[in-house]
């Protein structure tokens, strides 16, 4: 935490969350890669991304609360629809279990 205290960043990438060797925002692309390189070494046998993160947590989250405008909103979605239609396949899902767990009557 101190080492990050004594970085300075250049003027422009005050704001940013990592930062380059250079004191310079790194890219998307950078965060891809080392997301990649970092993930198949801790699990060799999944390709994981940060968009696939960045779904896994939207899902977890739905599942987790029901509430998709609190998913919305954390993703960053301005428009609900569609956080709606990326996350409607999990409200089936558990659609599906309710109706497994609830037993008809016998007659």
């Amino acid at each position: 935490m101190l080492e990050r205290e004594r970085m300075t960043p250049q003027i422009g990438h005050e704001e940013a969350l990592f930062l380059s060797l250079q004191n310079r925002r790194i890219t998307v692309r950078a965060v891809e890669n080392l997301v990649k390189k970092y993930a198949k070494l801790a699990v060799p046998l999944k390709n994981i991304s940060p968009h696939k993160l960045r779904s896994t947590f939207g899902t977890t989250l739905y599942r987790e609360t029901g509430d998709i405008y609190l998913v919305a909103d954390v993703l960053g979605h301005k428009d609900v629809n569609t956080t709606r239609k990326h996350y409607a396949a999990a409200s089936q899902d558990n659609r599906r279990k309710a109706a497994q767990v609830v037993k008809l009557r016998e007659d």
